[in-house]
């Protein structure tokens, strides 16, 4: 009988062996957490002569700058599959996380839209969760979409008594730039219009001289939009008796030939 008992618990411990040990996970002491000191940068970069070690930059408006609260967050661990999600930072509970490395995104504004009130902003980091601390991450967001701005010369307005100057993106957004805002709006700035980076933009427009003539301004392709970046779109008339205008996009000018349009054609 003995013998009997000996091999059974010869046995047990075999099995025992056998069978791993679950890791301890780790308790709420052992957890750290992530405080975010979020800024919002409202530089963006200018095409002119600036060179890739002192870039032109220039100032968005406040007006067209979120609060940092109204950023959206995902917050994800980069050895698990463990994500937290929060609509605004207003939302966020600084939970308590397991030590180790976590990427955060923070985005504000929806990418696909375009126009004065469409601005986008975006910020990254990796930050490192240490066990028993509140760590503190500074972020900063930038603007991750393009804008631009029309500028009609002197020019072309006392050459044009009236008219209306249209800028197309490729998604078929369009913004217009007319005589009758000009006259209301004479001492304001240039509205910032904003649209997707990497984009097509094209210009037309129709116009009368202050002789009463009509032209039309076909639609023509002006340049191509860059991420974080404000474009300056300068619309000049040419010489006098010349038929054509000079787009300028940023420092790039185009040439268009202009059409008169025949108000009563024959049939």
């Amino acid at each position: 009988m003995k013998k009997y008992v000996l091999i059974l618990s010869m046995l047990t411990l075999v099995l025992g062996a056998c069978e791993k040990t679950p890791e301890p996970t780790p308790d709420d002491t052992q957890r750290g957490s992530i405080a975010f000191d979020c800024s919002i940068s409202s530089e963006v970069a200018v095409v002119s002569s600036g060179t890739k070690a002192d870039p032109a930059t220039r100032e968005l408006p406040a007006s067209c700058l979120p609060e940092v609260n109204q950023m959206g967050m995902k917050l994800s661990s980069q050895s698990t599959f463990l994500q937290y999600q929060y609509e605004t930072m207003d939302a966020y509970d600084q939970p308590l996380l397991d030590p180790g490395d976590y990427t955060v995104e923070f985005a504000y504004g929806d990418p696909e839209k375009e126009g004065p009130d469409a601005a986008c902003f975006s910020g990254s980091s990796t930050c490192t969760v240490v066990a028993r601390k509140t760590v503190t991450h500074p972020v900063v967001h930038t603007l991750s979409n393009s804008l631009y701005t029309v500028e009609l010369s002197d020019w072309f307005k006392n050459y044009y008594s009236e008219y209306q100057v249209s800028i197309h993106t490729e998604s078929g957004y369009q913004s217009d730039h007319t005589s009758v805002d000009e006259a209301v709006n004479a001492s304001s700035e240039p509205t910032p219009i904003f649209v997707k980076p990497s984009t097509k933009l094209f210009l037309s427009g129709t116009a009368t001289k202050t002789n009463g003539v009509q032209v039309e301004i076909p639609k023509t392709e002006i340049g191509t939009t860059v991420a974080r970046t404000w474009h300056t779109i300068r619309v000049d008339a040419g010489a006098v008796g010349q038929a054509s205008l000079t787009l300028t996009f940023d420092d790039t000018p185009t040439s268009v030939e202009v059409r008169e349009i025949e108000l009563n054609p024959e049939i």
